[in-house]
């Protein structure tokens, strides 16, 4: 029972579309969209997790914990271990259980001479929140950014998944003042 369970929590988790929307030498368009049973407010939470939800395999150091979001206007998404440190994107929009937006280069793309956007929204429905992320790349034709779309996607894709299953940790206590 137990398995079954299991299972049907995956399921109704499960992107309901996602890939590549479009892709050309000068930028490609990916989405993916789901739903989960929680409030806006708690998927905000686990969001904001990033370093809880995102995976090790695509983190620098090997270990997504060392990631952390900052999700304020000119927050930092960023990767900090003993002998580096990497700034994935920087917060241009927050808005708790509505809307995060990066500006992020991400992975690969760190290198070549493009733009990426990364719009994560939260939007009540039922008794829980159609989530949906999107990411724009453009830049110069010699980029040949069609080339990256189907890797991000994969690495995206994982992620977006890992995020829909995602429970935030409990909030820390705030310390008493004397």
């Amino acid at each position: 029972m137990r398995g079954v369970v299991a299972a049907l929590t995956l399921l109704l988790a499960a992107p309901v579309s996602a890939g590549v929307v479009t892709s050309a030498p000068d930028g490609f368009l990916l989405r993916y969209e789901g739903f989960v049973g929680k409030p806006p407010a708690a998927m905000w939470d686990a969001l904001v997790d990033w370093g809880g939800w995102w995976p090790d395999a695509h983190s620098y150091s090997g270990k997504a914990a060392n990631l952390d979001l900052d999700a304020e206007p000119d927050g930092e998404l960023e990767e900090e271990w003993d002998g580096g440190a990497v700034l994935y994107g920087s917060v241009l929009q927050a808005q708790p259980g509505k809307l995060l937006r990066l500006s992020a280069n991400l992975g690969p793309l760190q290198a070549l001479p493009v733009s990426g956007v990364l719009d994560i929204a939260l939007r009540p429905e039922g008794n829980g929140t159609r989530v949906t992320m999107t990411y724009r790349v453009g830049g110069p034709v010699s980029a040949g950014l069609q080339q990256q779309a189907l890797p991000v996607d994969a690495v995206l894709g994982d992620g977006f998944a890992r995020l829909l299953q995602h429970e935030a940790p409990p909030p820390k206590p705030e310390k008493e003042e004397k």
